[in-house]
């Protein structure tokens, strides 16, 4: 089977088949065997006692032991043509991460309306970025991975629904998008506490034009996002770190300070984590004579709630040369911080308010990364990358390597 048609098999399951059977199955798979180490301690930034996740470097992938673990991963994809337009795929992923716990990844049946329209039922991936489809198959990234500024490991990436896809042509542009309607439960962790929950009513809308070395894209997702039991559990009652220290709540401090109930109750209204989740990204992609370059923006957050908006982009430029590719990354994760929700409460009020942003949500990063590929097989690449991030404006950089193997068979 030639490369470019297993790719897009993982990563489209734009399945054909010679002849309808409920015998005629596909198999295919990727995998990662991948391994890294930094070359700086990573510090306690803020003088707490442990290492918060906003100083964590590659979302705590690695430390200065080498490890081959965070980021392998091995998949296997089956599916199969039933005909008349049916089809069915499942995929069982399992990553280093979760200690190669398999999960279905995939699981959904798709329906081909006609030329233009098809719909897929099930368990699939939340079409949240650009290479939402295809972030997990390491083969398809010229680096190692792809910048976490915007790629991060969302707990909600993988959601339960029904999509409909829409393929077309405006004159000398293919046009390819997506219209979904999803739900999710799962876990989130939390200031120390393991908190399950569900997103209702997902809708998103993704769209890509591609002009032969061209592709512009955009897209979104809105959800209903309600945090209030997480918000009672670790930001508004006392609770115990992990140290077994009780550290004060809202509530607490704001009557320690005089605050009134009323203007309590309508502190924990402004900095509580519910509201509509909102999330959008465009970008552009160009595959010129072998120049490379891709630029991709983001903006989130939690509207009408303490979550401030995060605003996070990457560009990516590089150039092949016949089986080695180079590519240089620059990514920005910004959050910036907003205390215009609350104008208007008291001075006290105010201290606490801007006290539990700062503390919850400032977030800043960013982080260059020269990549080299060696394409040494038709179905596999070796790859090597030297990073360098900066935490939240400061003027040291932590510095890391990692390298592995990505195929697809």
């Amino acid at each position: 089977m030639k490369k470019n048609t297993i790719i897009a098999s993982l990563a489209l399951a734009g399945l054909t088949a010679s002849a309808p059977s409920l015998a005629d199955v596909t198999f295919n798979g990727f995998a990662s065997i991948k391994a890294g180490v930094l070359f700086d301690d990573v510090q306690d930034l803020n003088g707490n006692g442990v290492i918060d996740a906003d100083e964590e470097i590659l979302g705590g992938l690695y430390d200065k032991d080498l490890s081959f673990k965070p980021e392998s991963v091995f998949a296997l994809q089956v599916s199969s043509d039933l005909g008349e337009g049916l089809s069915v795929t499942a995929q069982l992923y399992a990553d280093g991460r979760n200690d190669f716990d398999v999960e279905a990844r995939w699981a959904y049946l798709s329906y081909q309306i006609n030329d233009e329209w098809r719909v897929n039922a099930g368990r699939m991936v939340l079409p949240m970025f650009y290479k939402s489809e295809s972030e997990k198959i390491g083969y398809t990234v010229t680096g190692n991975r792809l910048p976490r500024s915007v790629y991060d490991d969302f707990n909600f990436a993988v959601v339960e629904g029904i999509r409909m896809n829409h393929s077309t042509e405006l004159g000398d542009w293919s046009v390819n998008s997506s219209f979904g309607y999803y739900s999710w439960e799962g876990d989130f962790d939390a200031f120390g506490i393991g908190y399950n929950t569900k997103f209702d009513k997902i809708l998103s809308f993704s769209t890509e034009f591609t002009y032969d070395w061209l592709t512009l894209f955009a897209g979104a997702f809105v959800t209903e996002i309600d945090f209030s039991e997480l918000d009672n559990q670790a930001l508004f009652n006392n609770r115990i770190d992990e140290n077994g220290n009780v550290v004060p709540g809202l509530n607490a401090i704001a009557a320690s300070f005089g605050v009134s109930a009323g203007e309590t109750a309508q502190l924990r209204d402004t900095i509580g984590l519910s509201g509509d989740g909102e999330y959008y990204y465009l970008g552009a992609a160009i595959d010129y004579n072998d120049w490379l370059l891709t630029a991709e923006y983001a903006d989130y957050g939690i509207k009408d709630s303490g979550n401030t908006f995060s605003e996070v982009y990457y560009v990516m430029a590089g150039k092949r040369f016949d089986e080695y590719t180079v590519l240089y990354t620059y990514e920005d994760f910004d959050q910036p911080i907003d205390y215009s929700s609350l104008d208007g409460f008291s001075p006290a009020a105010q201290a606490i308010g801007k006290n539990y942003i700062d503390v919850l949500f400032e977030k800043k990063f960013k982080t260059q990364t020269l990549s080299l590929r060696y394409d040494f097989h038709s179905n596999a690449a070796f790859k090597v990358d030297v990073f360098s991030t900066k935490l939240n404006g400061l003027s040291e950089s932590y510095n890391g390597l990692s390298f592995g193997i990505d195929l697809v068979y």
